[in-house]
């Protein structure tokens, strides 16, 4: 049972960080208080535009199957590695280190990955520095580092202002905690987020309650069974 739960916990993460990503577009745009800000996210979109049309061939030669010519990122990580080295602490430069570390991570390289984003991880409660955290902690339960990635998932739990990730994270954690054979906290976790969407209609119709609540029925029965 653990090791259903291990095969499946990164697929889960990973849709939801896909999906996070997505929506931080919107909140990006409520940034350009400052002139510094501006010029950042201006140099952070035109690398943007290259990257997603570099994203477009790609997809178009798989398409045409062409297999055999992989596409070419490398200028593409050296300009999202200078607007995170050009405009430090800006919002812009954590979304060019989330970029970069989406294909670091393709091309198999987790510590690069890690690196690129604690460069840029700061205290902001802001949606772009829990995305950083968020992925943080995934990098290091993708290395095996459950504990630290708990530690860090729990920095955004502390944050009112990051409720509606929350469950998502619990998730996360229970998982973690499942892989390292902690299963009365993975338990516990599990409990409560299937409690909450007996009592929240919207949380009970989303995936991720569906989701606890099949591990959790995994637990129970591994826990009666005794297997």
């Amino acid at each position: 049972m653990t090791k259903a739960i291990e095969a499946n916990w990164k697929i889960i993460a990973g849709v939801f960080a896909a999906f996070v990503v997505g929506g931080a577009v919107v909140a990006f745009t409520n940034h350009f208080s400052t002139e510094k800000e501006k010029k950042a996210q201006e140099a952070y979109f035109n690398v943007e535009k290259k990257l997603t049309d570099l994203k477009a061939k790609k997809a178009e030669a798989q398409t045409a199957d062409k297999k055999n010519e992989p596409a070419d990122y490398t200028q593409v990580k050296k300009d999202l590695e200078k607007v995170i080295t050009d405009y430090p602490n800006s919002v812009a430069s954590q979304m060019a280190a989330l970029h970069l570390s989406t294909v670091l991570v393709d091309e198999k390289n987790v510590d690069g990955a890690l690196s690129t984003l604690q460069k840029v991880e700061n205290k902001d409660k802001g949606l772009v520095n829990t995305l950083v955290q968020q992925q943080i902690g995934q990098l290091l339960a993708d290395k095996d580092k459950c504990q630290d990635a708990i530690v860090v998932w729990q920095k955004i739990l502390d944050r009112k202002e990051a409720e509606f990730i929350h469950p998502e994270l619990k998730l996360q954690q229970a998982l973690c905690y499942s892989k390292t054979n902690d299963l009365k906290k993975a338990e516990e976790i599990l409990t409560n987020l299937s409690n909450q969407s007996t009592a929240n209609e919207n949380l009970g119709n989303s995936p991720t309650a569906k989701e606890a609540e099949k591990y959790l029925r995994l637990l129970q029965f591994k826990k009666v069974s005794g297997t």
